[in-house]
């Protein structure tokens, strides 16, 4: 990336987080004030000694309040407390803060994961993918604990194992919420392929951590044969390798979805790209690489993506996973598109609204001005950083990115 789209990219992430740090969220999760708390933690540490750990510890406590008074106890990572305490973490500064505050948050959400993981072992196949997906789920609990050296991970790998008939992840249509676009189109129930909500991120949680050393019973055929599964479903178009959202029990989906984290080839290809690193198969890898070029290739209207700019189902979602993609490859072609991204996203900019970016709801389309890190200005302005700073991003845990 040339200094001077760098510098942009840079200033853009700097004009947002100024934005927002006279907007506080409503939400105190992390599509809210936690989210923009992690903004301006990432920016503490790419510009140290610039007030933003002031910025980010008034954030971090509007969540907590806004939680008090909520009374909200849900553990899960962007529903509920597990936003605020992986955010505790990540401006902890190696545990020598927010010490009781963390305390108290990783006692309540072990006991909620174990209870959870304990009745996945009992009970694998199934059950709601909100049960087990990075959002609400035991996937995005899971990769909590483990920065708190606490994973238990034996319900993701019962729930990684295929019964008599079919595999423990096909969520029957009883067990999808009826509010749902799903529900509509998937009347028979589903094998959901989105790293959001389905598999991909069971799997990408348990390849993390056996990659850090994380080990329980069954771990390793698990991410082999949940692997094999997703490389069984592609949908490949006139530019390569490409998934569907999700499946039925018959096979049949509903053709490649958009390009995208939450649903789509790029979360699936990151998913595949860290079992593959796991359980050291280069053909998962070179696949996962393969499907990432293929979305380059891809005109924008084949990509699906549209004008949403953030994390979930827009284009800077697609860039931090490339950003991903470049810095583990050293490809210049995922340097290429990173770079193409960047500029999309700057072109996204609208400065005559408060946020800097709109947010813009995959189903209905509807737009607004929202400031937290799943669908709003936060998570733009993070994977800006991301794409023209040095500072290791770390914050993309919560994406199951790394």
């Amino acid at each position: 990336m040339s200094g001077e789209l760098a510098r942009s990219a840079t200033e853009r992430a700097l004009e947002v987080a100024e934005r927002l740090s006279v907007r506080t969220e409503t939400e105190p999760g992390l599509d809210g004030s936690a989210g923009q708390a992690l903004l301006f933690g990432q920016l503490d540490r790419t510009v140290p000694d610039a007030g933003w750990d002031r910025h980010a510890h008034e954030a971090l406590t509007a969540a907590v309040r806004g939680l008090e008074t909520a009374g909200r106890n849900h553990p899960g990572l962007f529903v509920g407390i597990g936003g605020i305490a992986t955010t505790a973490a990540y401006l902890s500064r190696e545990g020598t803060r927010y010490g009781g505050l963390l305390a108290t948050l990783d006692d309540r959400i072990a006991t909620a994961t174990a209870e959870q993981s304990t009745e996945f072992v009992r009970s694998p196949a199934n059950q709601p993918y909100e049960a087990f997906d990075v959002i609400c789920g035991l996937a995005g609990l899971e990769r909590y604990l483990m920065l708190r050296d606490r994973p238990e991970l034996a319900g993701l790998v019962a729930l990684c194992d295929s019964g008599p008939d079919e595999p423990n992840w096909f969520t029957p249509p009883d067990a999808i919420r009826k509010d749902t676009s799903i529900a509509e189109w998937y009347e028979n129930g589903i094998y959901n392929c989105g790293l959001a909500h389905g598999i991909p991120g069971p799997l990408a949680v348990l390849s993390i951590a056996l990659s850090h050393g994380y080990v329980v019973p069954r771990q390793t055929e698990a991410i082999a044969r949940t692997a094999e599964w997703l490389v069984a479903q592609r949908v490949d178009d006139e530019w390569g390798v490409n998934w569907p959202a999700c499946v039925t029990r018959d096979g049949s989906g509903e053709g490649p979805a958009q390009a995208a984290w939450c649903y789509g080839s790029p979360g699936v290809a990151r998913s595949l790209f860290l079992a593959g690193k796991a359980i050291g198969d280069d053909k998962l890898r070179q696949l996962a690489i393969e499907a990432m070029a293929a979305v380059h290739r891809r005109p924008w209207s084949a990509r699906l993506t549209g004008d949403s700019p953030g994390l979930c189902h827009g284009v800077a979602g697609l860039l931090q996973i490339m950003v991903r993609f470049a810095n583990d490859t050293d490809e210049p072609l995922f340097t290429e598109a990173a770079v193409e991204l960047t500029e999309r996203v700057l072109d996204l900019y609208r400065p005559e609204i408060a946020t800097g970016y709109y947010s813009r709801k995959s189903a209905t389309g509807e737009m607004r001005e929202h400031g937290g890190l799943l669908d709003g200005a936060a998570g733009v302005a993070l994977a800006l950083l991301a794409a023209s700073t040095p500072v290791e991003p770390s914050w993309d845990h919560v994406l199951l990115l790394s």
